[in-house]
């Protein structure tokens, strides 16, 4: 039921280091894999960082360099709950045994069961649960107090929406914040560059369409509006490119638009005049962090994520804009069309915004502080 780029289950051993292991949930996008791979890259010179995921992604840690193992989750699998939490804490009790983690780091809604029961067996195993907030009304919460009692600490990473926040963890005061996280190693590639880079004419004129991989409900309606829209109210002039994601489920039609397949996505933002965007977590604060103009479609479907409210918090900037309407993907589009949209370095979202958005440094501080001094 695993496989990944280690041998067998026994990870390299640290170098005088502390030995943190990541723990991502099966997300129907990227957002927990995207937020872990930032911290471990930001705490390098701190921990020493490994990777177990239930996501079908999981190639592209290892992509990013570092070791991981994947356990297919149940749904992929079709195991009842019960058989696949005890397969898990098969696999993690001798994960933990082959292994001396001086931390794990949780990201997702729900920690385990298969991971609580080893948690029951090894209490000196600090767990950390990273643990996004704007949580949706209607999300439970009343297993919250027994999951947060195996838990070290809580780090919830800053969110635009928290303004608009009335959901179900907006009164929960068991976390500690830390900075956004986004995922980058500098900062965006050149205009010239990154359409060099993605293999696209440099004297045309392009705009991103990332919605998502499709997992959570069926977006390709929605895709090809945003492409007619663009193509018609630019008159040929701005080109639409959809972005592809590593976990995407959904075959491309006829209409559809050229398709890249990057990941990261962020370092090529500048090839585009703008993005039309889900309102994801690590999607809206890529926009924030580098000043990308966008029109945001928040996914109304996701299950504990207030997208609505993430992209309502982000609209008043002057230059993003929020479409829950067909009529607002119009308006919108031509919005970022006319010249009154263009950046203005004053009033920038991503100026307004900088002090509470990092690559993880943050979170990888928090976690250090956590593990404390090795002995």
């Amino acid at each position: 039921m695993y496989s990944g780029n280690v041998d067998g289950l026994k990870f390299s051993k640290p170098s005088g280091t502390p030995h943190v292991l990541f723990v991502t949930s099966n997300g129907a996008g990227m957002g927990h894999i995207t937020r872990c791979l930032a911290i471990a890259k930001s705490g390098t010179a701190q921990f020493q960082s490994s990777f177990v995921t239930l996501s079908t992604s999981a190639e592209v840690i290892g992509e990013q360099g570092f070791e991981y193992l994947h356990f297919a989750s149940s749904g992929t699998t079709g195991q009842p709950a019960r058989i696949w939490n005890n397969n898990f804490y098969q696999f993690f009790n001798q994960l933990t045994r082959l292994n001396k983690f001086d931390a794990v780091v949780f990201d997702g809604t729900w920690i385990y069961r298969g991971l609580r029961d080893v948690l029951d067996k090894c209490p000196e195993l600090r767990l950390i649960w990273l643990r996004r907030g704007l949580w949706k009304q209607t999300a439970r919460i009343d297993q919250l107090p027994a999951m947060e009692g195996y838990c070290s600490k809580i780090l919830t990473p800053w969110d635009v929406g928290e303004s608009l926040d009335q959901g179900a963890l907006s009164k929960v005061r068991t976390q500690t914040p830390v900075r956004g996280i986004v995922l980058s190693d500098g900062e965006l590639l050149p205009r010239d560059v990154a359409l060099e880079k993605l293999d696209l004419d440099s004297s045309k004129h392009y705009a991103l369409i990332q919605l998502g991989a499709g997992n959570i409900n069926d977006i390709s309606d929605t895709r090809k509006k945003v492409s007619e829209a663009i193509r018609n109210l630019s008159n040929g002039s701005v080109i639409p490119i959809l972005a592809s994601s590593p976990l995407s489920q959904q075959s491309q039609c006829e209409y559809d638009p050229r398709t890249i397949r990057k990941y990261p996505i962020s370092p090529y933002l500048r090839a585009f005049d703008f993005v039309v965007s889900a309102a994801g977590y690590n999607s809206i604060h890529e926009l924030i962090r580098w000043n990308i103009r966008s029109l945001v479609i928040p996914n109304l479907d996701a299950n504990t994520d207030d997208q609505q409210a993430r992209a309502y918090a982000l609209q008043d900037e002057m230059n993003h804009f929020t479409a829950i309407t067909d009529s607002d993907i119009l308006t919108g589009i031509s919005s970022l069309l006319r010249k009154e949209a263009e950046i203005s370095a004053t009033e920038s979202a991503s100026i307004k915004y900088s002090k509470f958005i990092d690559s993880g440094y943050d979170a990888a501080r928090a976690i250090s502080e956590t593990i404390g001094p090795r002995k």
